[in-house]
């Protein structure tokens, strides 16, 4: 995900009052707004006053509503089903925190690399994109973080190259998401290990597009996290188009829904629903119908502490 631009000025929440505003914000943000209650599929969450009263005073507001800047085409945490609707492990998650809240939000749908410069600029209230969780984003923002994942090296199924670790792409092809951790890890790769045989990158702007080239035998390799990759190992084709190379673990990093650097009370209030939700057993449930439980949290850390 792209490093926020430094042009924010006076710090104004987005606080939508109407479906008619968050559709004129959406097209501002040449993306798509989608209602939350068109969009999560998680089961029923009880409000619970205590942790809404966390929230910011104008959000307590039965009319409050929040934008939430995401992506829609990064399975399993958040993609467009059959009909339409933004679903995915996040979306869900996101969908029972906010409603152990009671506070109302649209997703907006907008391009990968512009997430983190349009909650830097105000124009969303928060992200939740499978966002890795590092200490350079910590710098202008903060993470609650709700999930550990890696990275995960894709190529055609059967591995004709014999990929199996990050060293092994120096002087290949490797095709990435532009602005992606993954696509800075290629870059510290290339400073490294791969000083002599630069790898190749290929930019992108969807998950798909980078995977795409694999299949097409444009690129030999995708750096992708490991559960959006081990997710299209299994879905697409028949389960016999792609395949994870690597078994050791490349880059463990905290995933976290994101708030501007600063923004206390938003930041409080998630943490203590998401933790609250990780109590109850809600968590649980909605990682086992991913089938993600592997990368669970104990508790919901703030930017990784």
């Amino acid at each position: 995900m792209a490093l926020g631009h430094r042009v924010r000025g006076h710090r104004a929440r987005a606080v939508i009052g109407s479906i008619a505003a968050l559709t004129a914000l959406g097209g501002l943000l040449t993306g798509c707004a989608t209602d939350s209650a068109e969009s999560a599929e998680s089961t029923a969450v009880e409000v619970r006053p205590e942790l809404r009263a966390l929230l910011p005073g104008e959000l307590r507001a039965e009319s409050a509503r929040i934008a939430v800047g995401t992506e829609s085409g990064y399975p399993p945490f958040e993609y467009t089903n059959e009909a339409g609707r933004i679903v995915g492990f996040e979306i869900d998650l996101f969908d029972a925190a906010s409603k152990r809240l009671g506070l109302k939000y649209n997703f907006v749908d907008m391009p990968f690399k512009t997430l983190l410069g349009e909650l830097y600029g105000s124009n969303v209230d928060a992200l939740a994109a499978a966002m890795s969780d590092t200490a350079e984003r910590q710098a202008d923002y903060d993470f609650v973080d709700y999930y550990n994942d890696s990275d995960a090296i894709m190529v055609p199924a059967g591995n004709p190259e014999g990929i199996k670790a990050l060293p092994d792409l120096c002087g290949r092809t490797v095709a990435v998401l532009t602005g992606s951790t993954q696509q800075e890890a290629l870059a510290q790769l290339n400073t490294a290990q791969c000083q002599a045989k630069p790898v190749n990158v290929l930019q992108f702007e969807t998950d798909a597009d980078a995977l795409a080239q694999v299949q097409a035998g444009k690129a030999d390799a995708e750096l992708t996290q490991w559960s959006t990759g081990a997710y299209n190992a299994k879905q697409v084709g028949s389960g016999d188009v792609f395949e994870v190379a690597n078994t050791e673990i490349i880059n463990p990093t905290p995933l976290g829904f994101v708030f501007q650097k600063g923004d206390v009370e938003m930041v409080r209030a998630y943490q203590a629903a998401v933790q609250s939700i990780i109590d109850d057993g809600t968590y649980a449930e909605i990682l086992e119908k991913h089938d993600l439980s592997a990368g669970a949290l104990d508790k919901a850390t703030v930017n990784g502490q």
